[in-house]
């Protein structure tokens, strides 16, 4: 009933126009979406409405259009198949019923390395920088190799071709946040320069006060549902155009984040977390005749994870002389430095107007540096992987896809991913059948790392495992797409069978651990199974009066085979994958009308999310969350632009105040308010 209201007094907002202004607003709204290029399905340039591979895409304009605090909070809200429960190691993603583990996420087609507890730091990437998302689901790993297995989110950056330009945004919201972003690009003769910045602050909130911790219920935590912390990112990229054929570039970004962490009952948190992130790169492209073309790039990444001490702890480690390691208030200690240097090679043929051959290489050694984590305090692995994949087009209507990967790994020696696609395009109707296989290697920190953590509510011992073996699955996906102007609608149905899949599993506590109060000791092995079976629909209308109408929806039936606890009655046995859901759902609708000087948007999105499954410590609830964002074009000059978002978000005041240390279905703090300025100085020679 709430959506109905809103949704009418849109529409009556709408009726306001006169004829005029209605055949004004049409035309500003004409679809463009079915012609964007896309390039993660194949590595090779199509247009979205001919890209053989299904591919999910987020628009600049809906990421301008959403205004959210985070790039975890567009994504979740603009993808129905997308799930994020973020928290202080990092975005905790799923898509399609997998994690973080098995979804690649790239950023202009390059691997983003670093993560802390298997998560991903999302906040690297400066969202106002980015042009679109594009979205893959299932095994990619013919393309993209390990950690590709459940799908690949792709972040394409934009390429300002103005002679300067200079943009400022600034975001405000409750709670303290901040959002800050920067960008100043120039192109001169042959060398062109993007530089950026993006600060972001929370000063966190509590939505409860009650914590389980060690099978006692606390009823005055200070535990924060979502901390404070601030980051900020910086960042260059130079490109240099030699001549027509040869194109060089460099870039170079840095990032630190501090969370800061209260210390108090029942944890007494002597420690918060800093994050240190340096990425450099160097790339050429060299353009052949016929379209043809090689690129090659080269970088090296290195993500540091350390405590910063705000209170003094007695440690379990002793020193060289045999003195116990005490850490004193202003201290910080690294817990581990991931290091990554990755080196790609591709070219891209056109053989004839039929084929398009797609060949490359891909070699990485990865280096892991942790006192006290590690055996020796570091621990490396490497691998090389080349691929090869034709597309075919025997007829106007018809693609064939075939490729394959073949890696040679330190510990895991060869393996080989194939992988097939066909699309048919009939009349309004595209038809696309895929079948891919997916490969695994284990993480570095699956392997040979050890921890200590208080997960939920108890104290755990965290073990690698060297025997661990590599992880396949088989990927089956068809879907129908109907294409008429104004109105598309995509249906996909996908199953995605998972064979070796790593788990943690209970093992005995060794007599040192229990002496250090351990509670649970978990292990890695290679000892579940997984399937997924699911159907994903979205679609956008466009509709009488300038409304556009989107949205998508997701049912999933996600089940492995439960392997955390041998005295569990389902021990073996399948069960809902930690942190799926059954349903969701995203809705949006906008409309915008432009008067002599002033545009005005509005934009309602909504998020439903049913009960997610847990093995233990309790199901998270299903909630719904609605948001409304308005723009406002205040300037639109030819060398200066100025743009406005005032919103709300969670406007219904959904709160989940389920106590920390049992399962969450969403972290908002409730109804909050934003607002955001956008001013673009640019000079263009057009």
């Amino acid at each position: 009933m709430r959506f109905y209201i809103l949704l009418i007094a849109i529409f009556f907002c709408c009726q306001m126009t006169n004829a005029q202004d209605k055949n004004t607003a049409k035309s500003e709204i004409k679809s463009v979406s079915l012609n964007e290029v896309v390039v993660t399905g194949t590595g090779t340039e199509h247009y979205l409405k001919d890209a053989p591979v299904q591919t999910e895409v987020i628009s600049g304009k809906a990421l301008r259009e959403y205004s959210g605090r985070s790039i975890e909070d567009v994504l979740g809200g603009l993808s129905s198949s997308l799930t994020f429960s973020q928290n202080d190691m990092g975005s905790n993603l799923q898509l399609n019923g997998l994690k973080n583990d098995y979804v690649l996420i790239l950023l202009d087609g390059r691997k983003i390395n670093g993560d802390v507890g298997g998560q991903n730091d999302l906040n690297r990437i400066n969202m106002d920088n980015i042009e679109r998302i594009e979205i893959v689901k299932g095994a990619v790993s013919s393309l993209y190799g390990s950690d590709a297995i459940g799908g690949v989110i792709n972040f394409i950056s934009k390429k300002e071709k103005d002679k300067i330009s200079v943009s400022n945004t600034s975001r405000i919201g409750e709670y303290g946040d901040i959002n800050q972003s920067n960008n100043v690009s120039w192109n001169h003769g042959k060398l062109s320069s993007i530089t950026s910045f993006a600060l972001k602050h929370t000063d966190g909130w509590q939505n409860t006060t009650q914590e389980w911790y060690r099978k006692k219920l606390t009823e005055n935590s200070v535990t924060k549902t979502i901390n404070r912390s601030t980051n900020y990112t910086i960042s260059e990229k130079l490109t240099y155009k030699v001549n027509k054929r040869l194109e060089l570039n460099a870039d170079i970004a840095f990032y630190e984040k501090w969370t800061y962490r209260p210390m108090g009952e029942p944890l007494w948190r002597a420690n918060g977390f800093y994050y240190r992130d340096q990425t450099y790169g160097v790339g050429a492209k060299y353009n052949l005749s016929n379209k043809n073309f090689i690129t090659m790039d080269a970088s090296f990444d290195k993500y540091d994870y350390f405590y910063d001490y705000t209170g003094r702890e007695y440690t379990d480690y002793f020193d060289a002389n045999g003195e116990r390691i005490v850490y004193y208030p202003g201290d910080r200690i690294l817990q581990s430095s991931q290091r990554r240097w990755m080196v790609n090679l591709k070219g891209v043929f056109y053989l004839g107007s039929k084929n398009t051959l797609n060949v490359g290489m891909e070699d990485i050694y990865e280096k892991l540096v942790s006192p006290y984590r590690l055996e020796g305090d570091r621990a490396s692995t490497y691998s090389f992987s080349r691929y090869v994949q034709d597309e075919w087009n025997p007829t106007d209507r018809l693609n064939v896809t075939v490729g394959g990967r073949l890696v040679t790994h330190k510990e895991f020696g060869y393996s080989l991913s194939p992988k097939i696609s066909a699309m048919y395009k009939l009349d309004k109707f595209n038809l696309r059948m895929n079948y891919s296989n997916g490969y695994k290697s284990p993480t570095i920190k699956e392997l040979y790392y050890h921890y200590y953590a208080t997960l939920m509510s108890k104290y755990k011992a965290y073990y690698g495992n060297t025997d661990l073996k590599a992880q396949k699955s088989n990927y089956y996906a068809a879907n129908l797409e109907y294409i008429i102007p104004k109105f598309t609608v995509s249906v996909t149905a996908y199953h995605n069978r998972i064979h070796d899949m790593i788990s943690l599993q209970h093992t005995e506590t060794s007599y040192d651990d229990k002496l250090l109060l351990v509670e649970e000791t978990m292990k890695y092995v290679n000892l579940a199974k997984a399937r997924t079976y699911g159907v994903d629909v979205t679609f956008e209308a466009q509709l009488p009066y300038a409304i556009r109408l989107s949205g998508g929806y997701s049912y999933l039936d996600a089940k492995a085979q439960r392997s955390d606890d041998e005295d569990a009655s389902d021990y073996m046995q399948y069960v809902y994958i930690n942190g799926t859901s059954r349903h969701s759902a995203s809705a949006k609708v906008s409309w915008a009308h432009s008067w002599k000087k002033y545009k005005l948007g509005l934009n309602l999105n909504g998020r439903y999310q049913s009960k997610k499954y847990y093995t233990s410590d309790g199901n998270a609830k299903g909630y719904q969350l609605w948001r409304l964002n308005t723009s406002h074009a205040l300037l639109n000059k030819k060398k200066v632009k100025l743009d406005m978002n005032i919103g709300v978000d969670n406007i219904f005041n959904y709160i989940d105040r389920t106590p920390n240390g049992y399962n969450r279905g969403t972290t908002s703090p409730g109804r909050n308010y934003y607002a955001s300025v956008t001013i673009k100085f640019q000079n263009s020679d057009k």
